[in-house]
């Protein structure tokens, strides 16, 4: 390909990515709409007694400000849900949610550069969760019962990316870390500990 033919390719594709970066960068309102797992780390605690959970789907909804600060302000809401591995858990091959975890998230995303189209951050901030349980030891006949527990607190840690597909869109990846504890109806307390990985896409208002 000749060198100027290459150049001129060049200029175009900044001329389009461009505009979308300094869109994501200046927008004054950023929704983000993941969907993804959550993995726990490690059996999740109930007072003293351990239940085996699997991953499961997960689902997010973010709001940003970005502004052009090193540092963004998110809130959103998230709904997490854990599979079951013990030996009580309902066969029939199907999927039985052992752990639902909703609730709402918020704090700050501390950006190092915003120079391009790909802009990475660092998340930190807080949960506030409901739990709601499955007695798995009904038998697969009767109607299951469900417990949702007090209102947890915990908090977030993690890594993400934003690359601007156009002027309005972009595609987002989020990594966290999270801890939540909480306080079943029966009184025993739930430490909850996993890792979500989300992906989708990014609307920029």
């Amino acid at each position: 390909m000749p060198h100027r033919l290459r150049l001129l390719l060049t200029v175009a594709v900044l001329a389009c990515v461009t505009p979308a970066a300094g869109r994501a960068q200046d927008a004054p309102l950023v929704l983000e709409v993941h969907g993804g797992t959550a993995i726990p780390v490690g059996d999740l605690r109930d007072g003293d007694d351990l239940h085996g959970t699997s991953p499961g789907a997960s689902l997010s909804f973010v709001f940003a400000t970005p502004g052009t600060s090193w540092r963004t302000l998110y809130a959103g809401f998230s709904q997490h849900r854990f599979g079951c591995e013990d030996e009580g858990c309902p066969s029939q091959g199907r999927y039985v949610d052992r752990y639902v975890a909703t609730g709402f998230n918020a704090g700050v995303r501390i950006v190092p550069f915003r120079d391009g189209p790909f802009i990475p951050w660092i998340r930190l901030g807080g949960i506030t969760t409901h739990v709601e349980t499955l007695e798995l030891s009904e038998i697969a006949e009767a109607p299951p019962d469900h417990d949702r527990s007090d209102l947890g607190f915990g908090g977030e840690a993690g890594i993400g990316f934003f690359v601007a597909l156009g002027q309005s869109v972009g595609w987002s990846a989020t990594g966290l870390v999270s801890a939540v504890d909480t306080t079943l109806p029966d009184g025993s307390a739930l430490a909850m500990r996993y890792v979500t990985l989300h992906t989708g896409l990014t609307l920029l208002f």
